[in-house]
């Protein structure tokens, strides 16, 4: 009979709000998180599931290969954390303060942010299954070398940002703001866009199209 290895994320109770602390390796699961402050906190490997986190102050965290699965987050406030190679898998993000959040090297599946101020965001080399971003402030964001095929980037700010060498294969930018986007000709090809959007493209382009 063989032994059975003990699990690497051992599942454990939600820190209370006057706690506030986050230990690595550990699994949270079916918790709910109000008001919690874990902001400056370092913890490696740290699992997330089938919980809402509403308020809960992540600034300046670092949390490398972070887990979210089946997570909600509402009015959360995670501007210049670091989660470098996190998995977010069927989460989601409501009123958020992303600014300057480093999620390079993350996959991103079944996700959606909404209404999050994410300006100056790293998502360079994310790779993005069933994402969208729905009424976000993108502007200065860097996407270079992700893979966005399929993401929808409906009402949201991308002025300034940075998609060179991204994937945009039926990546969707329609009703987006795109003025001043950073991107490759070549990157563009088989993106999705409206009339308005296609003629600015056709500027960066050097055409003139006449009427």
């Amino acid at each position: 009979m063989k032994q059975q290895r003990p699990s690497p994320h051992p599942r454990a109770p939600a820190p209370s709000a006057g706690e506030g602390v986050l230990n690595p390796e550990t699994a949270y699961e079916g918790l709910s998180f109000e008001g919690h402050d874990f902001s400056g906190q370092s913890a490696a490997l740290v699992a997330i599931s089938r919980s809402t986190l509403t308020r809960v102050n992540l600034s300046g965290t670092r949390l490398p290969r972070l887990g979210l699965a089946d997570v909600r987050m509402e009015a959360c406030d995670l501007a210049n954390a670091v989660w470098e190679k996190a998995h977010l898998d069927r989460t989601r993000l409501e009123g958020c303060r992303m600014v300057g959040l480093n999620l390079a090297g993350t996959l991103l599946k079944q996700v959606v942010a909404e209404g999050c101020n994410a300006s100056f965001a790293n998502f360079t080399s994310v790779s993005c299954k069933e994402v969208r971003f729905l009424d976000c402030n993108l502007r200065g964001c860097s996407f270079q070398e992700a893979d966005l095929r399929g993401v929808v980037f409906r009402g949201s700010d991308l002025g300034e940002a940075h998609l060179s060498f991204a994937r945009l294969d039926h990546a969707d930018l329609r009703g987006a703001r795109i003025k001043g986007v950073q991107v490759r000709i070549e990157d563009l090809k088989g993106v999705i866009v409206d009339p308005e959007q296609a003629a600015y493209l056709a500027g960066l382009m050097g055409l003139r199209i006449v009427v």
